[in-house]
């Protein structure tokens, strides 16, 4: 739960940082002064705002999904279901992760035109987010195996609500 709370502190401050130094951005070139470096930053914030906001979307299950044929499964079936689709996120996100550090490796001559940042922090965006479903992605395969291992599958169960607070 802490490190939900520090993601969604970070998400939020770099979200606004970028909707800032955009908005000042236009402000300032309505007045006929430029500030191409806002630009640079901002796109910087924000692909670490969407690494870590994929992190956080998948930590708190909020993540696009259709689930209109499993969820007519046996829970078993979506408890081996969910466990594959796991193991299938974990391959893709250390594929990310292997081939990301290989690019901000690379990248580190590389410069902004507008500032003397390495492009790298932009490049390592990628591995880190990665690295944070990586560790996600663990606890729910955990979770997976000790659904067998308990033969309790109640953990697969999901209330939905209504806009009043309504449990369906």
């Amino acid at each position: 739960m802490r490190l939900i709370k520090i993601e969604e502190v970070v998400v939020v401050t770099l979200l606004s940082a970028v909707v800032l130094l955009v908005f000042i951005a236009a402000l300032l070139r309505w007045f006929g002064l430029s500030v191409a470096w806002s630009i640079d930053m901002a796109q910087l914030l924000f692909v670490w705002v969407c690494f870590i906001g994929a992190d956080l979307s998948l930590r708190i299950d909020k993540h696009i999904g259709i689930d209109m044929l499993t969820k007519k499964f046996p829970l078993k079936v979506q408890n081996i279901i969910a466990l594959l689709n796991n193991i299938l996120i974990m391959a893709f996100v250390l594929l990310i992760f292997y081939y990301g550090t290989k690019l901000g490796i690379k990248n580190y001559k590389r410069h902004f035109n507008t500032m003397p940042i390495s492009y790298s922090y932009v490049t390592f965006s990628a591995p880190f987010g990665c690295l944070l479903m990586a560790l996600t992605v663990i606890g729910r395969i955990k979770k997976n195996i000790m659904n067998f291992i308990k033969n309790d599958y109640s953990s697969l169960v999901k209330e939905e609500k209504l806009e009043g607070g309504q449990i369906i």
